[in-house]
């Protein structure tokens, strides 16, 4: 009889506290839910916003339609005949002359003039620019800003160009960063031939969307400048559930450098399609046949300016 009681008794117990345990679960479940997310959201937020990631152009697989090749000294004699044999073959200029520590700078292609009217072109060092964001949560960039970090004139001593030939705009984004470190950069703007928003600035008609299991964004940026060779960096904007924020790209103090052409080049030399190379400077008779018979403008057009 005891026994039974007891036994009674266990269960009854058991069938209250089970009861107890699931009434305190359902009344604090709201609460408990309420804390993981607001935990989950915590930990969100303690990651980048995004992740840039800069890939240079490989010139090797993927050369302009037209550019210059900078180098830091002048040519040999025998370097100059070496150039001046390969008949302006753009992949074989620049087989010979990346090992001797050339540098390419794309020769802008033209685009209609830009929504604000700014017209400046310079030379570009193009890149692709790939964003994207781990975030369970959204956000939005609404706006990019170039900002110049330091200018100085070019130092390039040679100059050897392959001029255009039917060249084509590329795909992105394009910056003006035209003239010295006082002169503020203009941009992004659409660069997309054909396109009806190509040369209309970029964020006026535009946002980049992230996380939240959004895509990466990837861009191809065409920064552009003339009398000064310029290391710049890129501010975004952009807005999520906590408010507006900024992100460096690169992070951290790094930064982009796009170098300008010098107006006036110890050495110069240009293919004119039918007619040879043509070469001013330091320049010798054996290194370039054409010199005296083809007369080039310096290039760029643009005065040269002090350091």
């Amino acid at each position: 009889m005891y026994a039974t009681v007891a036994a009674v008794v266990v269960v009854v117990g058991a069938l209250f506290a089970y009861q107890a345990n699931f009434l305190l679960d359902r009344s604090t479940a709201t609460e408990r839910a309420r804390s993981d997310k607001q935990a989950q959201e915590a930990v969100d937020r303690e990651q980048p916003a995004f992740v840039s990631t800069v890939t240079p152009l490989d010139y090797d697989r993927d050369l302009p339609e037209a550019f210059r090749v900078l180098l830091d000294r002048p040519l040999t004699e025998g370097e100059q005949a070496t150039l001046t044999a390969l008949n302006g073959d753009a992949s074989r200029v620049w087989e010979f002359m990346k090992p001797l520590g050339g540098r390419v700078v794309e020769i802008a292609s033209y685009v209609a003039p830009f929504e604000d009217g700014n017209e400046n072109r310079g030379g570009a060092q193009t890149f692709d620019l790939n964003l994207n964001s781990d975030r369970v949560a959204g956000l939005t960039i609404n706006n990019m800003v170039a900002v110049k970090d330091s200018c100085h004139a070019p130092t390039a001593q040679t100059v050897v160009t392959i001029p255009p030939g039917g060249a084509e705009s590329r795909q992105g984004l394009l910056w003006d960063l035209t003239g010295g470190p006082t002169d503020k950069p203009h941009g992004p703007y659409v660069l997309d031939e054909g396109e009806p928003q190509e040369g209309q600035l970029y964020f006026r008609r535009n946002v980049v969307e992230l996380g939240n299991g959004q895509s990466n964004m990837a861009f191809r940026v065409q920064p552009e400048v003339t009398t000064h060779t310029c290391q710049w960096h890129i501010v975004a904007s952009y807005t999520d559930t906590t408010g507006s924020h900024e992100q460096r790209i690169p992070s951290g103090a790094g930064t982009f450098t796009t170098e300008a052409v010098p107006s006036q080049p110890v050495q110069y030399f240009e293919r004119v399609p039918t007619s040879g190379w043509g070469c001013l400077g330091e320049v010798s008779q054996q290194g370039c046949t054409a010199t005296g018979m083809i007369r080039l403008p310096r290039p760029p057009t643009h005065r040269p300016v002090p350091d």
